[in-house]
């Protein structure tokens, strides 16, 4: 209902891809990037994808998209979409090198309010186009949801966000605001090219 795509923040992308490569992958270990509010999932498989294209392996990585909403989660577990066949073909379509691969132990949806969620210790949290917009925008509900957000991010992990909303949204809740709300949580901001980011010292 609200659209998708699998490439929708291109600046994001090339600003994720560099970080991890200066990074790397935790030694000997899994990289973990939990995609919240995952929508239909494109931007889930998206992740993975850009991941087995840097050369790690589907047993370094864990991808899961988490989404308050259960048809959500059928469309990204199924690439299956009733309203719009061909969504559902093109997401198919992209996601069959991923299964090729055999990355498909390596990604996972499940359901959760990312108001209230905790737990984790994820090295990449990606939370497009739901903080300061139509669902996420009242001061308390945004500090509270992203100060859950970096207590689940691991030593040296970072969080990325970035919308499409149209100019009254970001007239509300500005870039600055978010930034101001991430140091708030601890963390240290980012340039990202796209959106706003942080990382947990």
């Amino acid at each position: 209902h609200y659209g998708g795509g699998v490439d929708r923040y291109p600046d994001q992308t090339a600003f994720l891809k560099q970080w991890i490569r200066q990074r790397g992958t935790p030694e000997g270990g899994v990289l973990s990037v939990l995609d919240a509010a995952c929508g239909c999932g494109e931007g889930t498989y998206a992740l993975a994808r850009l991941l087995l294209g840097m050369g790690v392996a589907p047993d370094r990585f864990r991808v899961l998209g988490s989404s308050l909403e259960e048809i959500e989660l059928f469309a990204a577990r199924h690439a299956f979409f009733p309203h719009d066949q061909r969504r559902g073909e093109v997401l198919r379509s992209f996601t069959a090198p991923l299964f090729a691969a055999g990355a498909a132990t390596s990604i996972g949806f499940v359901r959760e309010d990312i108001r209230e969620a905790t737990g984790g210790a994820w090295d990449v949290i990606l939370c497009n186009g739901i903080l300061g917009g139509p669902f996420i925008h009242d001061r308390q509900t945004l500090e509270r949801t992203i100060a859950r957000l970096a207590a689940r991010l691991a030593p040296g992990g970072l969080i990325v966000a970035a919308d499409r909303f149209h100019e009254g949204w970001k007239r509300q809740v500005p870039a600055a605001v978010l930034e101001e709300m991430l140091r708030g949580a601890g963390l240290t901001v980012l340039t990202a090219g796209e959106g706003v980011a942080g990382i947990r010292p």
